[in-house]
């Protein structure tokens, strides 16, 4: 999916001037420049990347919901990937003080 700003809607709400476009992929002019980490993972393939966009065309068909709706599709969406992060970060801890509790038990200082 992109979301780029539509062309004419200056006189719009700030939050109603761009849509949500699916991109098929594979497509010309689409390309995956590299994979993006997310707290030090980068689920590639499938996960988030840097794509760049050269002379690509899609049709109009192709527009997730009304014109104008990105940014209110993008905020629905952004709710429940806050959540997911927040629930790996808390699991990444909980298995940090683990490791780091167990490890405490084993060490012997200065030895």
């Amino acid at each position: 999916t992109f979301m780029g700003p539509d062309t004419g809607s200056e006189d719009k709400p700030r939050h109603q001037r761009h849509s949500m476009v699916l991109v098929p992929f594979p497509h010309p002019g689409v390309k995956v420049e590299r994979p993006l980490t997310v707290f030090g993972y980068t689920d590639a393939p499938h996960g988030h990347a840097e794509i760049t966009f050269d002379n690509v065309r899609v049709p109009k068909s192709a527009v997730i919901g009304d014109i104008g709706a990105g940014f209110s599709i993008a905020q629905a969406r952004l709710g429940p990937g806050r959540i997911h992060h927040c629930m790996r970060l808390i699991g990444m801890s909980e298995r940090s003080l683990d490791v780091a509790v167990r490890r405490s038990k084993e060490r012997e200082a200065f030895g």
